[in-house]
């Protein structure tokens, strides 16, 4: 056989295991997205978040600013200045607090695990809507389902997304009748999120303490 011929079939063995691996999936190649949360429709602030397992990236929508890591396997967290290219450790329970709490940012929303977490045993399953260009199942769960009024919870879950929560409304009553909504929404996610994207870069340096 011809070096030629070698090459040929090499490249051709190549290119088709290269088509034959399997898609990006968010549960096992993490997500990158933008976040916005508004506050009766309008929006209170912007920025960009990074998962991939246990581990979490934010940081604001245009580059350069600090950026929040937490390492969920290490429970450990870092806060990084780019422009001063140093680091400094956060106490874990801070980062968690800062990061989106009260978001599932993981994958495989499960309404019957959520309502667990609630201790509440009616909710309900709402029609499917779109966000963000994705058809999403709507879970709604009610505070007091036994009361006239109550706040509540609605997830937007992508299917095609591994049941990711894209979306999540709050509603609470006023006295005045009406409702307040406070939305957080995940757009532009994409998936597959670089390791890397959850490490100190090279060449940082612990940030001097302040006096």
């Amino acid at each position: 056989m011809g070096s030629a011929l070698r090459r040929t079939l090499a490249l051709a063995a190549g290119l088709a295991l290269f088509s034959c691996s399997p898609p990006p999936r968010p549960s096992t190649d993490g997500y990158v997205a933008t976040v916005t949360i508004l506050s009766d429709g309008a929006v209170e602030t912007t920025f960009r978040i990074a998962v991939r397992g246990s581990d979490r990236r934010r940081e604001g929508e245009k580059p350069g600013g600090p950026v929040l890591l937490l390492l969920g396997k290490e429970l450990k967290a870092f806060r990084l200045d780019p422009a001063a290219k140093t680091y400094v450790p956060v106490p874990y329970p801070q980062a968690t607090d800062e990061m989106l709490p009260g978001f599932p940012l993981s994958p495989g929303f499960d309404d019957r695990a959520e309502a667990a977490q609630r201790g509440v045993t009616e909710y309900r399953r709402e029609s499917d809507e779109v966000s963000a260009g994705m058809v999403c199942a709507l879970w709604r769960f009610i505070d007091q389902p036994e009361a006239v009024v109550s706040s509540s919870t609605v997830y937007w879950v992508a299917p095609s997304l591994e049941n990711l929560a894209i979306r999540m409304d709050r509603e609470v009553p006023k006295p005045d009748g009406t409702r307040s909504r406070r939305t957080v929404q995940l757009t532009s996610v994409k998936v597959g999120a670089d390791p890397e994207l959850f490490e100190v870069p090279k060449g940082y340096r612990p940030a001097a303490p302040l006096r």
